[in-house]
């Protein structure tokens, strides 16, 4: 992380490491690993590289199974910048080096056509999923996230796989609580939004994505990241 000197987030990582010991949160991510478990030798472990599926890719690396199976969705150029992506990818590598790592590129990702037509991303995204066969698919779904999310409980049954969701009740400092007391990687892009958006708020999601707009994120992108809004290709963050 190379903002390490900034004085701002000096504060937040202390907060965040009292937080892990005032929290309880090692105790969490051992119920997190106990939970997931009995899961994994048919299971597969999703990861998107947001703080929350890389904070439960280390915990079941670390505390269960170290060649566990994880995949990770490439939404593409036009969704995901490649210098973030990389970055996913990198960090994916440096906690599980050990795992058997499927990556599959959305194929219209390709496509400015992508950040309006996401109903065609929900298509080909479960698709994949089916076609990779596992009976398990682990999340870093968290029940604090939305309502909705809470509703969905911690086990959802689908027609072709179960989704589990080891860190549901994981808050948002016991997320953060953990990435900074374990140095888990997370892309750097993070900083830029949280300290506009705050900790608590921030989330890693495709950029200038239509979906989103309610929420206001093709806005904030087009202010924070507007290097990205018309350049697919390779970018650097500023």
């Amino acid at each position: 992380m190379t903002a390490s000197g900034d004085e701002w987030l000096e504060r937040w990582r202390e907060y965040f490491l009292a937080w892990y010991d005032e929290g309880g949160v090692e105790a969490k991510a051992e119920e997190a690993a106990s939970f997931a478990e009995p899961y994994l030798e048919e299971g597969i472990v999703s990861v998107s590289g947001g703080k929350d599926s890389m904070a439960m890719l280390h915990i079941l690396v670390t505390r269960c199974k170290p060649d566990l199976c994880v995949f990770h969705w490439d939404h593409g150029p036009w969704l995901m910048p490649r210098e973030v992506e990389r970055e996913i990818l990198e960090g994916i590598a440096a906690v599980a080096p050990r795992a058997r790592l499927i990556v599959r590129e959305y194929a219209l990702g390709s496509e400015e056509r992508s950040r309006w037509d996401w109903r065609t991303w929900y298509k080909a995204f479960f698709s994949t999923l089916a076609q990779l066969g596992y009976r398990y698919h682990l999340l870093g779904i968290r029940a604090d996230e939305s309502c909705r999310r809470r509703a969905r409980g911690r086990i959802v049954r689908r027609r072709q796989w179960t989704e589990v969701h080891p860190i549901y009740y994981f808050t948002w400092r016991d997320t953060w609580a953990y990435v900074f007391k374990h140095g888990v990687p997370f892309p750097r892009v993070y900083f830029r939004y949280a300290r506009l958006v705050g900790w608590d708020r921030v989330r890693l999601v495709t950029f200038f994505d239509r979906e989103f707009e309610k929420y206001g994120s093709p806005q904030l992108d087009s202010v924070l990241s507007w290097r990205w809004r018309n350049s697919p290709g390779p970018t650097g963050i500023t």
